[in-house]
């Protein structure tokens, strides 16, 4: 594949890594609309989409390109958070029971060696508005497991009844903290995780795809494309990238895909009925 030097390229995120198609192919770019499920679309496309009246499939491009798709990846965030929540729920319900019966406590008392302080020691992210919700767990999260060894001394003491009003003072306050953090932390993430869907118009086919962020429209500098390496490509039916790009400001690198490999009119033949069927209707956003 050339770059038509008469075109700058959009370049966009998936995952992080930095990506481009010739803006020679992209009509416009929109919020991802309602999605249509069809059946028998092929494990990268998503549905279908209806854009001022034109129908188009559109392509997951994180799934196209090899990786999880941003759908999944919120989900499995949120339910690991969840069962993060639930860990420390049973924690201090652990502690309340060693109480009752007069038992010792054998869950650890180390805030960095339960999960959940062995994901937030090394959890990083660039996420302003994340990291100022994520500092917050701090202090509750180190009082609750600090809880263990005050129950622990008042057992030693005989001071039972002690011990249980700590146990529940800690369910009332850093525990109630914990869990609107985790609902703070899920509802940001899924306030944030909006994809956008770029149209692409190709001499023969036309379709959306899914990207997690626009960076730029710019040119590249002359000289600065070379040649996918051999071996790097990802593989024989999903080889996407032809070109690598240097970009002029920081001179980072990018991924410079084929828009006529990304969608395979043949992949998708059936799915978009014509736009004067009598099917249209029916393919109207809810």
């Amino acid at each position: 594949m050339n770059i038509d030097n008469d075109y700058p390229l959009v370049i966009f995120l998936i995952k992080g890594s930095q990506y481009a198609i010739s803006a020679k192919f992209v009509s416009n770019m929109v919020a991802v609309p309602d999605i249509r499920p069809v059946p028998h679309a092929p494990p990268y496309v998503r549905g279908i989409i209806n854009l001022r009246g034109k129908v188009l499939p559109l392509v997951d491009l994180r799934l196209r390109l090899g990786y999880t798709s941003a759908n999944s990846e919120v989900s499995d965030f949120c339910t690991m958070l969840k069962q993060r929540e639930q860990d420390h729920r049973n924690w201090l319900n652990e502690l309340e029971a060693s109480v009752l019966e007069k038992r010792d406590f054998h869950l650890t008392s180390n805030p960095h060696q339960c999960a959940f302080g062995k994901w937030y020691d090394t959890f990083k992210t660039e996420d302003l508005s994340a990291k100022a919700i994520l500092r917050k767990f701090d202090r509750p999260h180190k009082r609750i497991h600090a809880l263990a060894h005050k129950v622990e001394k008042l057992q030693a003491e005989g001071d039972f009844e002690a011990a249980q009003k700590l146990v529940k003072a800690g369910q009332a306050k850093d525990l109630k903290l914990m869990i609107k953090l985790f609902s703070k932390v899920q509802d940001h993430l899924q306030e944030t995780a909006r994809e956008i869907a770029m149209i692409v118009e190709t001499p023969h086919f036309d379709y959306a795809v899914a990207i997690d962020m626009v960076s730029a429209v710019e040119f590249l500098a002359p000289g600065t494309t070379e040649d996918l390496p051999i071996g790097l490509d990802n593989g024989e039916d999903n080889n996407l990238v032809d070109l690598i790009g240097r970009r002029q400001g920081d001179n980072s690198s990018v991924q410079i895909l084929d828009s006529g490999r990304i969608c395979d009119p043949d992949h998708v033949k059936g799915l978009i009925v014509p736009e004067d069927s009598t099917q249209q209707e029916a393919l109207q956003p809810a």
